[in-house]
């Protein structure tokens, strides 16, 4: 009598084993019999903002090659009933253990389709906004982002983002790191090729023109088998057309590949749109070598780090929290060397300011602008160490501002012009100015933008 109570416990364990088995498999069932019902089954992702795999087409080669049920297989998960119920459920649950899920925040746009053969755009097409030009850089009228010429404020309210006439499209977060989503415009895309083109034509002989367009994060950090899923545009694809559309002239710089190279070390904000100074300096170094110069070594640099900061993916997602727990930290490359630099702000005084500034003591958001004293429609940067006369004109946007303190070191002279606030045309700034090379440096988001591109355009002339 005394192992009774023992044998109880073993049929009372046995029994609850049985039935949690049961239950399993009826689980099972269900989900077994409801994979089956066909009009359960969603064609969009709300949570991933995508259209899901259709049933492929049958078709004979399909058959032998194996591809045709590989891609039933896919239809089936990709598919699966109550699809974004069950992926909200597993992000809320992984919230629970402290692992951030991937979201999206904003609205995702189709993007065109990148042709494979090059464009052919008018050699001089019309300028879509008529500019008054002139040699110098007259500034807007707009409220100065700085106080006094002779002592700089602590820290002046500047416009971080630099996207002026653009705002960010649809964000990616994955886990604590934000992306962009890219949609190709053509029609925009062959704009910018044709602006260039007639760049190129107006200054031959005058001055080289190249061209860079730089991809962002998305393309580069996140796996290709990860974007097959995402209803974002190729980026390497788009790069590939407008580089291939380009004249003779216009000296295209490939920096899709270093950057693909590098894509495990720290070479794009994850709070932020913007690539960090390390990746302009591997791009740079793409740039100087083409030109004929030899790049300095990283360690000839001084680097100064500013940590804390959080960007344009953190205020566009409402403040994301995946997005605050791990800020990104600001680190710029100071060039040896004599060198000043003097910019105009949108008001048109002149200050003269550090190439690279203490940003310490500034906000979270405004830490970018420690770079060329962030987004001023005309700079000028002077290195007293050189006497070669050698010079460089670098037609900008915000991504533009941590490649900028490279060129320090390799030209007597720096200009830069930031189109989005300069008036005045180009190619007479240039023959003014006796200025040897040019550069156009654009993210690949801004070639897409048809505001961004318009304004370019316009100073062509």
């Amino acid at each position: 009598m005394k192992h009774q109570p023992k044998i109880m416990r073993r049929k009372r364990q046995k029994n609850f084993q049985a039935e949690r088995i049961i239950a399993f498999l009826l689980t099972l069932a269900v989900f077994f019999v409801t994979s089956f019902i066909l009009p359960l089954r969603p064609s969009y992702s709300d949570f991933e903002k995508r259209d899901l795999t259709q049933f492929p087409a049958f078709s004979v080669q399909s058959l032998f090659d194996g591809s045709y049920f590989s891609n039933i297989d896919l239809w089936f998960s990709d598919t699966f009933p109550f699809r974004d119920t069950f992926i909200t459920a597993n992000s809320y649950i992984k919230q629970l253990y402290g692992i951030q899920p991937v979201q999206v925040s904003g609205n995702v746009e189709e993007g065109d389709v990148i042709p494979s053969a090059p464009a052919n755009p008018p050699s001089a097409p019309e300028s879509s906004v008529s500019e008054t030009p002139s040699s110098e850089p007259p500034a807007e009228s707009e409220p100065s982002s700085s106080g006094s010429s002779e002592t700089p404020p602590p820290a002046p309210e500047i416009d971080v983002t630099g996207e002026v006439t653009q705002s960010l499209g649809a964000v990616l977060i994955v886990g604590d790191s934000g992306y962009e989503y890219y949609n190709f415009n053509r029609e925009t895309a062959d704009q910018y090729i044709g602006l260039l083109n007639r760049a190129a034509q107006k200054l031959d002989g005058t001055a080289k023109v190249y061209d860079m367009v730089v991809p962002t994060s998305m393309d580069i950090i996140l796996p290709e088998s990860f974007r097959q899923g995402l209803n974002t545009s190729s980026q390497k694809d788009a790069i590939q057309y407008m580089y291939g559309s380009l004249s003779p002239q216009v000296h295209s710089v490939n920096v899709y590949d270093i950057l693909k190279a590098h894509a495990d070390e720290y070479i794009y904000y994850r709070t932020d749109h913007h690539w960090t100074a390390l990746g302009a300096y591997y791009a740079y170094s793409e740039f100087a070598k083409q030109t004929g110069f030899t790049p300095l070594e990283l360690s000839q640099y001084e680097a100064k780090d500013f940590p804390g900061f959080l960007g344009a993916f953190y205020s566009d997602t409402k403040k994301n929290p995946a997005l605050t727990k791990n800020p990104d930290t600001v680190t710029a490359y100071v060039p040896p060397g004599d060198i000043s630099m003097t910019f105009t702000d949108k008001k048109g005084t002149e200050y003269d300011w550090p190439l690279i500034s203490d940003v310490s003591s500034w906000a979270a958001s405004s830490k970018y602008s420690t770079f060329i004293g962030g987004d001023n429609p005309y700079t000028i940067i002077k290195n007293a160490d050189l006497t070669d006369g050698s010079s460089c004109l670098i037609i900008k946007e915000s991504y533009g501002n941590a490649f900028v303190p490279f060129l320090a070191s390799q030209y007597q002279t720096v200009h830069v012009i930031d189109y989005r606030y300069w008036k005045g045309s180009i190619p007479d700034f240039v023959k003014a100015q006796g200025i040897q090379n040019v550069l156009f440096l654009n993210n690949v988001s801004a070639t897409r933008n048809a505001s961004l591109v318009g304004k370019m355009d316009s100073l062509i002339g």
